[in-house]
């Protein structure tokens, strides 16, 4: 029931959601060394980084939201396995496929407020107190890592539902804690 299509769609997110982490990763590992560049030129120099605050304040968003969908697909998020654990075949995947569903929800519940607070952001202009940098970047940040994990929890629904139908398939596009043993 649509395993090929599942596993093509599965790897082209697996990809976007590869990238989006990468960047997160890059955008705490460059904030490091502003954080050490900082710490050297006030109590070295007397002389503080300008904007240090702000730009910390404005990247959290990437490291934390762009994230969130690769977390999500390696079982990296909290998850309910004490529940779901106990669980074998059909039955487990009808508790995954209402947890997912109900991880859905609240992503569409969600996204709506947050693309209302970029869309405020960019059309007032909004912009950080200190350096007047525009906060509508850091506010479109949620809008993207929402919506890639909207994706992989559709994705996920649609690998739920199949496995439900069939608890004997091959598990495609579900996570798989890494603690747990696949076939658990």
């Amino acid at each position: 029931m649509g395993g090929a299509l599942l596993d093509r769609l599965d790897r082209a997110l697996q990809v976007v959601e590869f990238v989006t982490a990468v960047l997160g990763g890059g955008v705490i590992f460059c904030l490091m060394w502003v954080g050490v560049a900082e710490i050297v030129l006030r109590k070295g120099f007397n002389a503080p980084l300008y904007g240090q605050l702000d730009l910390i304040e404005q990247s959290m968003a990437t490291y934390t939201l762009l994230t969130i969908s690769y977390c999500y697909r390696k079982a990296g998020h909290i998850r309910v396995d004490v529940l779901v654990g106990h669980f074998k075949g059909r039955r487990k995947w009808i508790a995954e496929l209402i947890a997912s569903f109900a991880a859905l929800v609240l992503i569409v519940v969600i996204l709506p407020g947050v693309l209302h607070f970029f869309e405020n952001a960019y059309y007032i202009g909004d912009s950080t107190i200190n350096t007047q940098w525009p906060t509508w970047p850091s506010k479109f940040i949620p809008v993207i890592g929402f919506s890639v994990l909207t994706a992989r929890i559709v994705l996920e629904l649609w690998a739920y539902a199949r496995l439900v139908a069939d608890p004997l398939a091959e598990p495609i596009a579900v996570p798989v804690p890494s603690h747990l043993p696949e076939d658990a």
